[in-house]
């Protein structure tokens, strides 16, 4: 059998973050999530945060905080769809949120479309493995509430722009023949989570509102660090989560 044939919705997950975790009441709708440390320590010192749980692996515990003056969980989540997507699964289960605002910086394939702009991604190609147990077998994933966060940006006079991400799991195998292939086929940019943690919001009823920013350029022959790990990028990240505050008011 295929591993694309592999895909169940006929029998029950032998484990689910419930079975770990035990039933937990509701602490917040709205959840913000970064994969930034900066960001992580910088709303830590300028808002008053409660913790409230912890995401506990075998790496370490993973905090979720509560932002009493905006009611919104928060916490910085690892990187990858596979392990984004799980800590989603059991922040879920441990506060019961139900909305989860994600942003982050991007590699950028097409500066012309995306210079200066929030991307939002209304489809995800699926270079990754997470999205294939969520969803059945197909080369994109569409975005539920793109379109929705694009209208909310445009009302908060955020310049962005609407259309395809490239997740995948490989950052050090992004070939230029892959490259290639994803902007003739519309991508705007490449990132790492997106059609995971669409498929595992999809699968748990939930409502995902990802946006990004360009970090490098991978849109010529060549790749062009950019901003990626300055001081403007983390400027930038914070900004970010600035902007996902002013969202989850208007969700």
């Amino acid at each position: 059998m295929s591993i694309e044939q592999t895909f169940d919705n006929k029998s029950e997950p032998l484990i689910a973050p419930e079975k770990i975790y035990g039933l937990h009441e509701k602490i917040a709708d709205i959840c913000i999530v970064t994969f930034s440390h900066a960001v992580l320590e910088k709303v830590l010192k300028t808002y008053s945060c409660k913790k409230v749980a912890n995401s506990a692996t075998a790496n370490g515990k993973i905090p979720v905080y509560h932002i009493e003056a905006k009611n919104v969980l928060f916490y910085m989540s690892p990187i990858g769809a596979a392990i984004a997507g799980t800590i989603l699964d059991e922040v879920r289960c441990l506060t019961g949120a139900i909305k989860f605002i994600y942003f982050g910086s991007c590699g950028i394939l097409d500066e012309g479309q995306c210079k200066g702009k929030i991307i939002v991604p209304a489809e995800a190609y699926r270079d990754e493995g997470f999205s294939y147990h969520f969803e059945k077998a197909g080369d994109y994933i569409k975005i539920k509430n793109a379109a929705e966060l694009s209208e909310i940006l445009d009302d908060l006079q955020i310049d962005n722009v609407i259309g395809k991400t490239w997740t995948t799991d490989a950052i050090y195998k992004e070939t230029i023949n892959n490259r290639n292939a994803r902007k003739s086929d519309g991508c705007l940019c490449v990132e790492m989570e997106c059609a995971g943690l669409q498929a595992i919001c999809s699968y748990r009823n939930l409502e995902l509102y990802q946006f990004l920013f360009g970090g490098d350029l991978l849109g010529d022959s060549s790749w062009a660090r950019g901003t990626l790990g300055t001081d403007k990028e983390k400027s930038q990240q914070m900004s970010c989560f600035e902007l996902a505050l002013k969202i989850a008011e208007k969700i």
